[in-house]
């Protein structure tokens, strides 16, 4: 128990090292390198282009001024226009082992005992009147039984990364 929780905070720790570091840190130091060095090394070397930008700050403003919104016009497009985020959210979506198993708090508390209930009672009322099928049945009892497995903690569908579910597992059961 102690394991899982000293494995939890390092993973975690890790998490947010990555984040901050990958997002904030690294972009501005990044930055500042591109601009010095193309600066230093490009910008002084060649005359017509020293004369242009006579001073660090002015090449760095310019630079600014132009790499941000080229930026945001390249962000626009990556989400807007090419497949490469919604590539990015599908492999996010297949790797998350919350999509097979119910979420811990008001989903498994109330969601999903919610969505029985209002099965049963539908059911009910369509046998009554006599307007289910066979294949209805089966479908419906399919969707009941899958909702009972994962309220037990169970997984449902094909997650492709199971030795993450067996931990988030033993994680609620500890709960």
């Amino acid at each position: 128990m102690v394991y899982l929780k000293i494995t939890d905070l390092i993973f975690r720790a890790w998490y947010y090292f990555r984040l901050g570091y990958g997002t904030y840190l690294s972009f501005f130091v990044g930055f500042a390198t591109f601009i010095s060095t193309t600066y230093y090394l490009a910008i002084e070397k060649i005359s017509f282009l020293s004369d242009l930008f006579g001073r660090f700050y002015e090449f760095a403003v310019l630079a600014i001024l132009i790499i941000i919104p080229a930026s945001v016009g390249i962000g626009w497009l990556h989400m807007k226009r090419t497949l490469a985020y919604s590539t990015d959210i599908e492999v996010s979506v297949e790797a998350n082992p919350y999509n097979y198993v119910i979420v811990p708090g008001k989903e498994k508390e109330i969601y999903a005992p919610l969505w029985l209930t209002i099965m049963d009672s539908l059911e009910r009322i369509l046998e009554k009147q006599n307007l289910l099928t066979d294949e209805e049945k089966k479908e419906i009892e399919k969707i009941r039984s899958n909702i009972s497995v994962l309220m037990k903690g169970g997984v449902i569908g094909k997650p492709r990364l199971r030795h993450l579910l067996a931990q988030l597992k033993k994680m609620q059961q500890i709960q």
